[in-house]
């Protein structure tokens, strides 16, 4: 077929194709010697379409035509894709996590001129952790944060083993009914690292706040968070509440500087 036609079915410009043919990553299958015109065979379309699978995923040209000039299977292309993959999934999670963390300093400046937290109720989407889960025997501060730093300080010796991504801590606290335990979750938003749990946390409504300062002063954050719902009508969710921490800005042991978003789970 002519250039314009294998351009058309393979979704890409004439132009585009002229360019491959310099570089060499995609020859046509017959020029003419007279008119110098470019002819394509339809069996040169799976590899037009590896080549923008490629290009699109951010493989440069000279890779991609090393790639296509060994041969590589449809195996070897799927392993490098999940790589690939891997790889953009993490700038999200950083880019997310920054994100957040430049909305809660925003908040954080919202309300330093008021004499109450800020209260926001948003949808927190459904995130999957690797963790460790154990029980503390009360909800206070001494026995769930001694459960925490366990939990955390054991993830992190895992992650580290392998060198799995760090960038979004999250913890979560559910209350077991007709108890005074409380069930906590720890751990980081990635997918599954070698001797962890795959934990997943559901898509939920949330109220939310900001605390500022080491996690031992976090009370005052629970109170405003359960005042504001005993004032909204959510005041049975305050028997067997269910809290997640998210760790904006964790880094050291300085906790001065440290900014925890606060979440009461609404449904």
């Amino acid at each position: 077929m002519n250039i314009g036609e294998f351009a058309r079915l393979g979704g890409v410009s004439t132009r585009m194709l002229r360019h491959y043919d310099a570089i060499g990553v995609l020859k046509p299958a017959h020029v003419d010697p007279h008119s110098n015109r470019r002819s394509y065979d339809v069996a040169q379309l799976p590899t037009l379409n590896r080549l923008i699978a490629l290009k699109g995923l951010g493989f440069s040209l000279d890779e991609i035509g090393q790639l296509l000039g060994e041969g590589v299977d449809p195996a070897e292309m799927k392993g490098m894709l999940r790589l690939r993959q891997a790889e953009f999934e993490r700038r999200v999670r950083h880019d997310r996590h920054v994100l957040d963390r430049v909305t809660a300093r925003l908040r954080l400046i919202e309300q330093e001129n008021r004499m109450n937290a800020q209260i926001e109720t948003k949808q927190a989407d459904a995130v999957t952790i690797a963790a460790l889960t154990a029980t503390a025997q009360d909800a206070s501060p001494q026995s769930t944060g001694h459960v925490l730093r366990t939990l955390f300080e054991q993830v992190i010796e895992r992650m580290e083993a392998v060198n799995a991504d760090r960038t979004t801590p999250i913890a979560r606290y559910v209350s077991v009914a007709g108890s005074p335990h409380v069930e906590i979750i720890a751990g980081y938003a990635v997918d599954a690292v070698p001797g962890l749990e795959t934990q997943s946390l559901p898509a939920v409504e949330v109220a939310s706040t900001i605390h500022e300062g080491p996690v031992a002063g976090i009370a005052t954050a629970y109170q405003d968070l359960a005042h504001w719902a005993e004032a909204n009508g959510h005041h049975p969710l305050l028997e067997s509440p269910r809290w997640r921490h998210h760790f904006l800005e964790a880094n050291g042991n300085d906790e001065s500087h440290w900014i925890i978003e606060l979440q009461l789970e609404l449904t």
